[in-house]
């Protein structure tokens, strides 16, 4: 879930109130050193500990509300730096009004409010600082300092110290939310891609179904015409065996139309049926291997993967198989399919030995988008990554050393008896 811009300002907000605290608290602890006295301590370090407990409830609410995605409203940014004024307002009127170089630290309040608020809460809370300041300037508890040069040198140093520490303050919470704003910017550009290539692939579903459906009939009277020429005793036998190889051609066809219109009819969020992971694979390479029998496929199954299954999922298989098939089309002479498991994951690396994946397929196939080459990396693809992706699991492939490409597919496994 991507977190709102106001709820990353609120967070940084509360973040920055921290420095605040240790800065009052600081200049509480060394009031004595500076005044000679510590009749100003103990009230300075009780206020600088009721905006801790303060700002200890405000961490709370964020943390107890960091999964709704959306801002506190009583945390706005405009309520924040509205507090922010007048703690620091109060802190100086203890320590002596406007002449207390502390005072300085309402600009960096005003810049931060420029950068975070819409133009009318920017202003309010300018007009504020200013009539807070010049309230302090005629209120405050005033502070004794029996040297006026030892007062003036402090007030330099006061002004000095507040001046970089406004300058950090500043630099960090620029930093800080333009690297928010930076991040929020990417995962909105990745969501926008992600919906646009999904409305493409279920236009691309859409279309597939159409043409399974007009399908069909041809294949229908196809089966028909063959069956009808099979049963035909004037039929030469040298051509029995090319009938009988279009009758399981024709039957091929029709269980691809067959699971991929029953595909078409499961609900979304339907809870998938769990099988074994071997059978599977083994059931899986058997009738690709049965489609295309001059391939020469060597498949390595690890023992360790009895007893687990996954959910079962015919865009799973077909995204298998068209591995396999891309492996085949690209000219390779040996396939090699191994199939491991790490931390209830089921790996398969498919490498063959063509050509090799080229660049410019590589490049449109990690920026999700479909091309058209010699080793037949095309749409097909690209529904076999979104398939993989929508299971849990991930599709990457490299280009071999030496020659061939590798396919390696991820997949979530579960022991049996567990819900998946």
């Amino acid at each position: 879930m991507i977190s709102s811009l106001t709820q990353i300002t609120q967070t940084r907000l509360i973040q920055l109130r921290w420095l605040s605290v240790l800065a009052m608290l600081v200049a509480a602890l060394i009031s004595p050193n500076i005044l000679g006295s510590s009749l100003l301590m103990p009230r300075l370090l009780a206020f600088a500990t009721f905006i801790a407990a303060i700002n200890t409830c405000m961490q709370l609410a964020i943390v107890f509300n960091r999964g709704s995605g959306e801002g506190l409203p009583f945390l706005s940014p405009l309520a924040q730096l509205v507090f922010d004024l007048a703690s620091w307002g109060s802190y100086i009127y203890l320590s002596g009004g406007a002449s207390n170089p502390l005072i300085s630290v309402f600009l960096p309040l005003v810049a931060i409010g420029a950068m975070v608020l819409d133009k009318t809460q920017a202003w309010m809370l300018g007009v504020a600082a200013i009539l807070s300041y010049s309230f302090l300037w005629h209120f405050y508890q005033p502070l004794v300092i029996a040297d006026a040069a030892t007062a003036t040198r402090l007030h330099l140093l006061g002004m000095w110290l507040v001046f970089v520490v406004s300058a950090i303050v500043v630099i960090w919470f620029i930093l800080q939310m333009t690297q928010a704003v930076r991040q929020r910017d990417t995962a909105l550009a990745e969501a926008r891609e992600q919906e646009i290539r999904n409305d493409w692939l279920i236009s691309m579903g859409s279309l597939a179904a159409g043409a399974a459906h007009e399908l069909s009939t041809p294949l229908a009277t196809l089966n028909i015409l063959i069956d009808d020429w099979l049963s035909d005793t004037r039929l030469l036998p040298e051509l029995r065996a090319d009938f009988e190889l279009m009758q399981r051609q024709v039957a091929s066809c029709k269980q691809a139309l067959s699971q991929l219109t029953q595909r078409a009819g499961h609900a979304r969020g339907e809870n998938q049926e769990r099988v074994a992971a071997v059978p599977w694979l083994a059931s899986a390479t058997g009738s690709w291997q049965a489609l295309n029998p001059t391939a020469n496929l060597a498949v390595d199954i690890a023992p360790r993967l009895d007893g687990y299954a996954l959910a079962f999922d015919i865009a799973i298989e077909r995204a298998l198989t068209n591995l396999l098939d891309n492996a085949l089309k690209a000219g390779a002479v040996h396939i090699r399919l191994k199939a491991r498991m790490k931390d209830r994951v089921l790996s398969l690396l498919i490498e063959d030995d063509g050509p090799g994946i080229s660049p410019s397929t590589l490049q449109a196939f990690k920026a999700g988008t479909p091309i058209a080459s010699a080793s037949g990396m095309g749409i097909g693809l690209l529904l076999s990554r979104t398939a993989i992706e929508r299971r849990g699991g991930s599709l990457v492939l490299q280009r071999l050393p030496d020659r061939g490409t590798q396919a390696r597919l991820s997949l979530p496994l579960n022991e049996f008896g567990e819900s998946p």
